[in-house]
């Protein structure tokens, strides 16, 4: 019997994703994409989970790809089901996070004609995505079908994404999308014997890849073809450091240093600080940040997204007792402190994305007269706050990693201990506010505070976007050092919040926090229809403020506060009953009193001690966190009917305008 071309064109599409490093793939049921689907879930070296808005999906994909550090793979149907994945392939763009975005499609024949669940899927995100390829539709030559044809496009587009960011397939299929029974059989066969054949260091540590693998390729000026290599090359590309940065346009706006005056403006800083944004790259945070942490007066700065403890990371322990806590009150309590260490800082390093803070972004733009170093990730110009930093392209940063230890300075002991010694009186005040001076009226900081002595170390805690993530550096600052924060940052939107923290968990295979706002829940409430899923536990507290509470600390309070309600968007949607709904554990925490009560924190301690990374000296269970060891053959889960008791919920019912005003006051 004739073989299906369709199933034929998909099993050589999936062999080549895991040829190219695709271990992780996130399906959504549909027709169109029958192929795609059976060829996925019967190919043992792919793990596969089923979630059905596709929405939610591409956030789900987005968590994994986060803590994996690889391209996770996202397969819906033609129509509107791809372009439920929007969302995610922005803050997958915006965060450089790998993505590989596969949408069947109706052929031809059935284009512009009003066939059903037909749009145009070609271009659909825009310039949302490293690279987009259209794929022809199966055919035979010679009575042989031939999908060889894809696999160029296939490796170059692979490879991007595994730079940093997403690419999008777009692929037709024909009726019928079933393969004969000797079809499918000897596809199972030979997928089996690819993946037992596979090259050991498939699956080694994103650390250890080169450099030039670990940069996006706009950034660095060259064509598309020249990272171009086929899975059985021996030799690794290369970069042609004479080339162009960008283009001539962008070489006069940019402040482009020479090499060696660039890494002497680094070794002859007297005390550096160096910040890093959501999200630093794979290059960033595993080679260079190794190599800054090197400077004996360095101190340094992570926005929540960017303190990744538990990761297997080189010089984890120089780096972790240079980090700033509290950084977030001393900026804003600057302008009163003629002591403040930060007024001895005679030189700034950027990595990662733009922060967002406004005491971080209101320093930087007050000391343009320092020397500062952006290292960019994603865009040529990263300093949307205009503090005129003097940009460094991938090019001139892989030379970095070989900086030879040539600092002239000693160690200010000094310097180090005035940081120090403000670090402590920071985490006296707060426990001089929270533990010995309770309130009795509940606010977002006791919680924060309350949730820093409960959550174990080394447990990953995901940052919702709008007030959690800004709160964290203030309320709960040794978060920074013992725990791997992760956030949503690059487009900074609340939807997906706790999608991605599915992704997360299931990528981690790890126990883990989820801090979020009663709205950035609510908006996002089909994740829970994933939460079957989960088989460690996820723990989600819900900060319940009355809705977009936010707005209140913005200027439009002050400017027009009768129009307050359409910013304020209190919802009387009962928590407790969704959670009943899903088969979710409930807890509800309505006064500080109940805060401070041990029966439910003793219960969550304990929920999330269950197989805890006990320290970052760990290794085996380190390296969880960077990529996942090889799963067994047909790793696959699908949308399983087990309960959902991984899963459960705390909310926190708190006083917005205490809130606020607390937040003032340790600014102040």
């Amino acid at each position: 019997m004739q073989k299906t071309l369709s199933f034929s064109w998909a099993s050589a599409l999936i062999k080549e994703c895991y040829n190219q490093g695709i271990k992780e793939a996130v399906l959504s049921p549909g027709s169109r994409n029958t192929s795609l689907t059976l060829a996925l879930i019967h190919f043992p070296g792919i793990r596969c989970v089923s979630v059905i808005d596709e929405r939610s999906a591409g956030f789900v994909a987005l968590g994994m790809s986060k803590v994996s550090k690889r391209p996770t793979l996202l397969c819906c149907t033609s129509g509107t089901a791809g372009a439920n994945y929007y969302p995610a392939v922005i803050e997958a763009y915006q965060s450089s996070i790998p993505l590989v975005v596969l949408t069947a499609d109706r052929p031809a024949l059935l284009q512009q004609v009003g066939a059903s669940q037909t749009i145009r899927q070609q271009h659909l995100f825009g310039g949302h995505v490293l690279d987009f390829i259209q794929l022809p539709e199966a055919e035979t030559q010679n009575g042989k079908e031939n999908p060889s044809d894809i696999q160029e496009d296939m490796i170059r587009a692979l490879q991007l994404a595994t730079s940093g960011g997403p690419i999008h397939i777009n692929i037709p299929f024909n009726k019928p999308f079933e393969p004969t029974k000797r079809q499918f059989n000897k596809y199972v066969k030979d997928s089996r014997a690819l993946v037992l054949e596979a090259e050991k260091d498939s699956n080694k540590p994103i650390s250890d890849l080169t450099s030039d693998r670990l940069v996006r390729p706009e950034l660095v000026g060259l064509t598309t073809l020249s990272r171009l290599h086929s899975t059985t090359a021996k030799q690794e590309p290369t970069f042609n450091t004479n080339r162009k940065y960008l283009s001539q346009v962008l070489e006069k706006e940019a402040t482009l240093l020479h090499l060696d005056q660039v890494q002497n403006s680094y070794t002859e800083m007297k005390r550096p600080l160096i910040v890093i944004g959501s999200d630093p790259t794979p290059f960033q945070w595993f080679k260079l940040l190794p190599t800054l942490a090197n400077h004996p007066n360095a101190r340094i700065i992570l926005e929540a997204g960017a303190s990744l403890y538990g990761w297997d990371l080189k010089n984890s322990k120089v780096i972790k007792s240079k980090i700033i806590l509290g950084w977030e009150a001393l900026l804003y309590r600057l302008k009163h402190s003629n002591s403040s260490p930060f007024n001895s800082i005679d030189g700034i390093v950027r990595l990662g994305k733009e922060v967002v803070n406004p005491a971080l972004a209101r320093f930087f733009s007050e000391h343009k007269h320092l020397t500062q170093l952006r290292f960019i990730t994603h865009e040529p110009f990263e300093d949307a706050i205009a503090s005129e930093p003097s940009f460094i392209t991938p090019e001139v940063a892989f030379s970095w990693v070989n900086l030879q230890k040539k600092h002239t300075q000693d160690t200010t002991k000094d310097w180090h201990s005035a940081f120090d010694e403000q670090h402590k009186q920071h985490l006296e005040l707060l426990a001089k506010q929270f533990i010995h001076n309770k309130n009795d009226t509940l606010t977002d900081g006791a919680v924060f505070y309350r949730l820093s002595t409960i959550i174990p170390v080394s447990t990953p805690i995901f940052l919702s976007n709008s007030l959690p993530v800004r709160d964290q550096a203030l309320f709960a600052p040794m978060w920074s050092v013992d725990n791997p924060l992760i956030a949503q940052r690059g487009a900074a939107g609340i939807d997906g919040i706790s999608s991605t923290a599915l992704g997360v968990s299931l990528s981690t295979q790890l126990p883990m926090a989820l801090i979020t706002g009663d709205i950035a829940f609510l908006y996002d409430i089909n994740a829970l229809l994933s939460a079957k899923l989960i088989t460690q536990p996820l723990v989600i507290f819900i900060i319940n403020n009355g809705g977009g509470s936010i707005f209140s600390s913005l200027p439009v309070q002050q400017a027009a506060p009768e129009s307050m309600e359409w910013f304020l968007t209190p919802q009387q949607v009962s928590i407790e009953h969704l959670a009943q709904g899903y088969g979710l554990s409930y807890t509800k925490i309505t006064h500080s009193k109940q805060l401070w009560k041990t029966n439910w924190a003793e219960l969550v301690k304990n929920v999330l001690r269950t197989n805890t990374l006990i320290s970052e000296n760990n290794n085996s269970r380190a390296k969880q966190l960077n990529v996942r060891k090889p799963d067994k053959l047909n790793p696959s889960h699908t949308t399983s009917t087990n309960s959902a008791s991984s899963v459960r919920i705390v909310e926190f019912i708190t006083n917005n305008q205490a809130s606020i005003a607390e937040r003032n006051q340790f600014r102040q």
